[in-house]
């Protein structure tokens, strides 16, 4: 690779774009096309389609007139076709209006092309891998959860990237919290991460890869998830926003989260949570510019491999 690499990382839970939710899919658009990230990980996007072939595609539009790129992946975590419920108002809502099929799930977004994992100078397309699937009752607590796993060719140096959503169940948080919900809940997002460990400890920790975590966590940075899993046990680095403000409309503490495996390489990064009042989705992004050193650089020879914070100016 290059001496040094620059490159911006985003990630945003847009909350469907739903208004009923207070989401607002073209101020989500403007923000995006504002931060301009090279790679962006998304959040609860909609596809949705009628009887009519009417349609609605939120990652389509997000690739063409947010990010402006034709590297982009959908991995669905919910679907009417496949997991209808009745105790899901939305579903029947949609089979009385004639839709055909409405999904929600993560996506992720690149500058540079995908590539097959077991073969970097092919490309290929990402893997949408099952974190989390239990008999699907129409409601938060049993919401299917994935990870985006994938390569990206970035010309000069090659990272893996994950990008993924996890639990969070109803009563855990908000006016009604629940504390037995809590504990619960903070059981099942440590297993989620510990299978996300179980997925990459082999090809990618073990071998000293370049990897890029991104995400709405659902969990603050000192659960046992984060900082005795990923950080402890993976040897994830947190990026530490300097904004000292929360990503959901609920808690104070950021719940959205990017993560970098630095492998073999020194890496520096400002990372800040981009500040929207939550007037475009009841979460704010997590942004973060990061750079690349090389083993030949002053940098790295100085401090070596591993991730530190930049001073902003």
């Amino acid at each position: 690779m290059n001496k040094e690499f620059k490159l911006k990382l985003m990630t945003y839970n847009i909350g469907g774009g739903r208004k009923n939710l207070g989401s607002r899919f073209s101020n989500i658009l403007e923000i995006i096309q504002r931060e301009n990230p090279d790679i962006l990980a998304i959040q609860e996007g909609v596809k949705w389609e009628s009887l009519d072939e009417n349609e609605i595609d939120q990652i389509r539009s997000i690739a063409e007139d947010g990010i402006k790129s034709k590297y982009y992946f959908f991995g669905p975590t919910l679907t009417m076709q496949e997991n209808f419920h009745i105790k899901k108002e939305l579903f029947i809502h949609g089979i009385f209006n004639d839709w055909k099929n409405w999904q929600q799930g993560n996506a992720l977004f690149s500058r540079w092309p995908f590539t097959r994992l077991g073969n970097s100078n092919i490309l290929g397309s990402p893997h949408n891998i099952p974190l989390y699937k239990v008999l699907y009752s129409g409601n938060r607590e049993t919401d299917p959860r994935y990870v985006i796993l994938t390569q990206i060719d970035m010309g000069s140096t090659r990272a893996f990237v994950l990008a993924t959503h996890l639990t969070t169940l109803l009563g855990e948080r908000g006016v009604k919290e629940i504390p037995k919900k809590n504990e619960e809940a903070q059981m099942i997002r440590w297993e989620q991460c510990e299978r996300i460990l179980d997925l990459i400890r082999e090809y990618i920790l073990q071998k000293n890869e370049l990897a890029f975590l991104m995400g709405d966590f659902n969990a603050t940075y000192n659960e046992p998830a984060i900082s005795t899993t990923l950080e402890k046990k993976g040897g994830f680095v947190r990026l530490l926003p300097r904004d000292n403000i929360g990503t959901h409309l609920k808690v104070e503490s950021p719940l959205d989260h990017i993560f970098i495996f630095p492998g073999k390489y020194h890496v520096k990064y400002d990372c800040r949570i981009y500040d929207d009042k939550f007037s475009a989705s009841d979460h704010n992004p997590v942004v973060a510019d990061i750079t690349i050193f090389d083993t030949d650089t002053e940098a790295y020879k100085k401090q070596g491999r591993g991730v530190f914070q930049e001073k902003y100016r």
